[in-house]
């Protein structure tokens, strides 16, 4: 009998169903805290007196710090044990989320969030580990399941939840309760997790990629920020070196991971992965996927507040066609590829397209005149969209696992998930700075000036960006390997 067997077979299902609840906790704290923002933003820029750059670098701070250190995250957790590490992150959460509701400015919020993003980098690797060691092998697809549905709850909880304290204003706190509900929920968890997770003895000790990490983090970095200041900037020369030193970085990353496999080490980036086809156009699919609906989330949180004047639990609401979408068809989407095999993310691709498409011919006349119907008239267009975006998302990560040989399944997730947070990093700050030059302008700065039909017109744009993202993601889908 396994580790994984005796764990579970000690436990009792009274404490597994406890060690779940830890665990999903902890995930649904993680996918919160990069959707919630998006609905403070507003708030946030104009307590904090931030410019609209500043909120990009607020959210795209912690998710590029979770994918920059996901892989050596998950590396210390097989080091030095699952547990101690998962409880370490949790703490550490719990902690930096505590500081960012104390931020006192937005450069401030931005290094604490940073700080949130190294924190999950410690927590969240470990919680698939740990479902491998508290389930026997035919519990783990239903826990695996319930993973599933807490990553899709949290995406829609974010929109809903950050609203209804937002509009609640307990205790006056305004926008720093977003950061604030982590608090109890943290707590309470690294509380149980010390008694319903099972010990896991450190494993061997394997020497970290710093190099590695290093130049993943230099390459990220300065490709994302002069994204995000250069409109503000007017793209002076600086930026451009910028993106110059990224290009050498990842040059350079590659071949320190080649001398790094050649010599028998573990680089963070395994280069033969990479040289499978189907692997990296599945990489390609991840990067327009995933920038593309994040990036939407972001423009939405600013159309339906500062263009609308919806308040924030009404922005909330009027995500939910978009969430409902995404999570019906993420329910159904896996036993259709079962059957149907690639052909249903193709399809949902498609519905993606189609969805912004209406969402264009909905828009094109105007805003109605009264903001909760004009944003009811976009809500068939966003249930067609989120119901597509379900479809591909639901069974995407196995479907580019399954381009990999067994063996290097572990290697290849880390891959896929760091490429999966660089995306919703960069997805934030293409459309953030696409979104300012069409308005012209900081939306916070001119929000006086400017009309709700100044804000649709720029979602209008923008979203012809999406309808080709959607496009060239069928495309790429269709070129994956049939298995």
């Amino acid at each position: 009998m396994d580790r994984a067997d005796t764990a579970a077979g000690d436990g009792g299902h009274g404490r597994r169903r406890g060690a779940t609840a830890v665990l999903l906790a902890a995930t649904f704290m993680g996918i919160l805290d990069v959707l919630i923002v998006n609905v403070a933003a507003p708030s946030i820029q104009r307590d904090l007196n931030a410019g609209f750059a500043d909120l990009q670098l607020v959210i795209s701070g912690y998710v590029l710090a979770y994918a920059v250190a996901l892989t050596t995250g998950g590396r210390l957790g097989g080091t030095y044990g699952h547990k101690r590490v998962f409880v370490t992150g949790l703490v550490a959460f719990v902690v930096m989320s505590t500081a960012c509701a104390a931020a006192p400015t937005a450069g401030a919020l931005i290094v604490l969030r940073i700080g949130q993003g190294l924190a999950a980098a410690l927590m969240l690797p470990q919680v698939l580990a740990l479902i491998q060691t508290v389930f026997a092998p035919q519990e783990r697809p239903r826990a695996l399941a319930l993973y599933g549905a807490t990553l899709g709850m949290g995406a829609i909880a974010g929109q809903i939840l950050g609203g209804l304290l937002l509009d609640l204003d307990v205790f006056g706190l305004g926008w720093r309760s977003v950061f604030l509900v982590n608090v109890p929920i943290g707590l309470v968890a690294a509380a149980c997790a010390a008694a319903l997770l099972p010990e896991s003895r450190p494993g061997d000790r394997h020497e970290l990629d710093i190099p590695g990490l290093l130049l993943t983090a230099i390459a990220m970095t300065l490709l994302i920020y002069p994204l995000i200041r250069g409109q503000a900037g007017g793209w002076p020369p600086w930026i451009w070196a910028m993106f110059g030193g990224s290009a050498l970085a990842l040059a350079a990353l590659w071949r320190v991971e080649q001398r790094s496999a050649r010599s028998g080490g573990t680089p963070l980036v395994r280069p033969s992965l990479l040289r499978k086809r189907g692997f990296s156009l599945g990489l390609a699919v991840v990067v327009f996927f995933y920038s593309g609906n994040y990036g939407l989330f972001l423009l939405l949180s600013y159309v339906f507040q500062d263009g609308l004047h919806l308040s924030p639990l009404g922005s909330g609401i009027a995500f939910l066609p978009l969430g409902v979408g995404f999570a019906g068809a993420s329910m159904v989407g896996r036993r259709l590829v079962a059957r149907y095999g690639k052909a249903v993310l193709v399809a949902g691709a498609g519905a993606m397209a189609v969805g912004y498409l209406v969402l264009i011919v909905t828009l094109l006349p105007g805003p109605a005149p009264d903001a909760p119907l004009a944003a009811l008239t976009m809500a068939p267009a966003l249930l067609v969209a989120g119901a597509g975006g379900g479809l591909v998302a639901a069974p995407l990560v196995g479907s580019i696992l399954a381009t990999v040989p067994a063996e290097d399944a572990g290697a290849g997730s880390a891959i896929l998930l760091t490429v999966n947070q660089a995306a919703i990093s960069l997805g934030v700050a293409v459309f953030g700075t696409l979104f300012v030059a069409l308005l012209g302008a900081d939306p916070q700065e001119t929000a006086a000036s400017l009309s709700a039909t100044d804000f649709t017109r720029a979602l209008i744009d923008c979203s012809w960006l999406l309808v080709a993202l959607a496009a060239v993601t069928g495309l790429l889908i269709r070129r994956l390997p049939r298995r």
